[in-house]
This record gives C-alpha cells, sequence and structure tokens, in this order.
C-alpha cells in the first residue's frame, strides 16, 4: 500500500497530466476562434469583392446609345469585362485580388437561375443579369488562406470562397412609393411606339387625353389616375402629383382610372408643379387592350399594370382642352427601389442584387 506521501506524488503527476491536456485545449480553442475569425474576415472582404464586381458589370448591361434615337442594346462582353477589372480594385486580407468567375446571361426571376446570353425567347421575368463567384483557392488569388494556431494540427491553409453574386438590370416590374406620376399610358401606345428602332428622332409630341394615332383607331393615349385609392377629385390628383403613389405598385396590380377629371386638375401643373423646360416622369402602363376593340380609358374602372414608361411633360392646358403635351425618353433610369423585370418602355432600373 502507498504511504501518503507516495499519494501525493501520484496526483502532482496527474495534475501536470490534465495540466497539459488543458493547454492543448485551451490552444485547441484558440486556433479555431482566431482562425474562425480570420476566415470570415476573408470571406465577408471576397463576397463584398463580388457583390461590387456583379453591380458594376450589371451597370454597364446597358450603356446609352451613341445614337438617341436607338434602343439601348444589350453589351454581354462590356458588363464581364466592367466586372473582373472591379474584381482588382479590392484586396482580400491585404492581397490584391486578380480574378474571379464572371458569367453573364438571362437571370430567371422565378426559378433563379442563370441562363444563356442565347436565350431564344426571353420572357419579362428573365433579366440580364452578371453572376461573379471570387475565392481564395490554389491558384486564385495568392491561394488558400494561411492559418495561424491550426497549422499546429496540420491545418496550414483553408480555401474560401463567396456566394455567388447575381446583380440584374432591366425594365422595372415594380415601382417604390413615392415614383410614379399620376397618369397611366396605355399599353397599345406604348408598344406601338417601343416597337420602332430606330425611334423617332426628334420624339414626337404626344398630347395625353386624346387618341394616338399610330397605335390605331382605337388607341387612347393616357388618363389621370389615382393609383389605388379610388378617389376622383382634384384634390387627390393634385395631391399625388407632389407625393406619388404611396404603396409600392407592380404589373399585375389594378389602379385606378379616372377620365372624368376637370380642367382644374390640369392647372396645378402648369402654375406649381411643371418647372420650366418640363419634367421627366414615370407612369404606369395599363392593359388597353380588349376583345371588342373599344378604349377602356373612356370610363372609370380599374385597369391592371402592364409595365412603366418615362415621359417628358412639356406643357399642360386646362379649359375645354384640357390635356398633357409631352415625348416619351428613350432610355432612363428609374429611382432606386425599382424592381426589374418588366417589358421594357423607355425605362430601366438601377442594377440590384438579387443574390
Amino acid at each position: 500500500m502507498d504511504t501518503p506521501a507516495q499519494v501525493g506524488r501520484n496526483e502532482k503527476g496527474m495534475v501536470l497530466i490534465y495540466l497539459a491536456i488543458l493547454v492543448v485545449l485551451l490552444f485547441g480553442f484558440l486556433g479555431l476562434a482566431v482562425d474562425t475569425g480570420h476566415l470570415f474576415k476573408v470571406r465577408s472582404e471576397l463576397q463584398n469583392a463580388a457583390d461590387a464586381a456583379a453591380l458594376k458589370g450589371a451597370y454597364h448591361l446597358y450603356t446609352m446609345p451613341t445614337d438617341p434615337t436607338e434602343l439601348p442594346v444589350l453589351q454581354w462582353d462590356v458588363a464581364r469585362l466592367q466586372a473582373e477589372q472591379m474584381i482588382t480594385e479590392n484586396r482580400s486580407d491585404n492581397i490584391a485580388l486578380k480574378d474571379a468567375v464572371v458569367e453573364v446571361g438571362y437571370w430567371n426571376m422565378s426559378s433563379h437561375t442563370l441562363q444563356s446570353t442565347t436565350l431564344a425567347a426571353p420572357t419579362a421575368h428573365d433579366v440580364p443579369a452578371v453572376r461573379v463567384v471570387a475565392s481564395r483557392s490554389a491558384g486564385n488569388n495568392g491561394g488558400p488562406v494561411a492559418n495561424f494556431f491550426m497549422q499546429l494540427f496540420k491545418e496550414p491553409k483553408t480555401a474560401v470562397g463567396s456566394r455567388p453574386a447575381v446583380a440584374v438590370k432591366g425594365a422595372p416590374s415594380a415601382m417604390p412609393p413615392g415614383g410614379l406620376f399620376p397618369m397611366a399610358l396605355s399599353s397599345c401606345m406604348t408598344d406601338s411606339y417601343f416597337k420602332q428602332n430606330p425611334l423617332p428622332d426628334p420624339p414626337p409630341t404626344i398630347k395625353i387625353y386624346g387618341p394616338y394615332g399610330p397605335g390605331g383607331p382605337n388607341c387612347y393615349s393616357g388618363q389621370w389616375t389615382s393609383f389605388k385609392t379610388g378617389a376622383s377629385d382634384t384634390d387627390t390628383l393634385r395631391d399625388l402629383m407632389y407625393e406619388g403613389n404611396s404603396d409600392t405598385l407592380a404589373t399585375g396590380d389594378s389602379i385606378f382610372i379616372e377620365p372624368g377629371a376637370k380642367a382644374a386638375a390640369y392647372s396645378p401643373i402648369l402654375t406649381n408643379w411643371l418647372p420650366e423646360g418640363g419634367k421627366d416622369v414615370i407612369m404606369a402602363v395599363v392593359d388597353t387592350y380588349t376583345e371588342d376593340g373599344s378604349d377602356p380609358l373612356s370610363s372609370k374602372g380599374t385597369l391592371k399594370i402592364t409595365g412603366f414608361a418615362t415621359f417628358h411633360i412639356d406643357t399642360a392646358v386646362g379649359g375645354s382642352d384640357k390635356a398633357v403635351y409631352g415625348h416619351f425618353v428613350g432610355f432612363s433610369t428609374t429611382p432606386p427601389g425599382a424592381t426589374p423585370g418588366g417589358t421594357f418602355a423607355g425605362a430601366l432600373t438601377m442594377p440590384v442584387l438579387v443574390q
């Protein structure tokens, strides 16, 4: 039997063993915490770089045509090059990034998949997009990320990558609050106008509150709308000129049409709202195709939004000849918050990250 002194010595030996194990565990947890935090930092830097590159590329999917009468054309190669250049303006772990996987094509807003640039028949839900993935791996951007402590456990480096960053830009399918002027344009007019390529130069003056001849005998140009309020009084229309829509409006939504607007609804545009030289506004485009060929803008009711168009109001006239006069803008950018995925009618969204 061990003496008390021998038992003490044995216990001291066990304490040293436990202490050694504890030190190893502590270093392991410390290494895990430090290296994991470091990897999260690198991953965040790579993600920021991928997001910025996707947005930069998407911004250049459409550029202002050299000829202002031409419609904007997709420039896939320009968008890809801009995204690749943007990657090189970023750093990860103090290492300058040199490359990323950059793809361009049509992003389907329903299935969330990237399709080819040669997609046979893109729909309104197939939006031009740029997809970017940035990584630190073998042969990419300086290789995997070096670990500080975990290399003691034979984990010297770790490959790190970003989530796919997808940015899209296209015709708006939804407009945020405050983005719309309270007039609705007929789809028969916008379809007829924007099918022309090149567009007329100079753009013809269009009278809203009258027929649009090129669209056919029953194609009415446009009408006042109070959006979803259902109101038809002049005061409401006047307020909406300044404040715009109170809620987000999207394609498929129904808005109230007010064809009986009195001449007084036009005078605030002239006297208070319209600046010298006129103003660009965005208006909802509503479905005006009917089976019997009648004009649905001639009576009160609701019509569904099919898209959004940019229109420059030049002037307005009250009295018995009440009307708004202006012209279409062939290429313009909608306010931030507009969602892409609609049909083209002169308006394009800012680039938006969708993944």
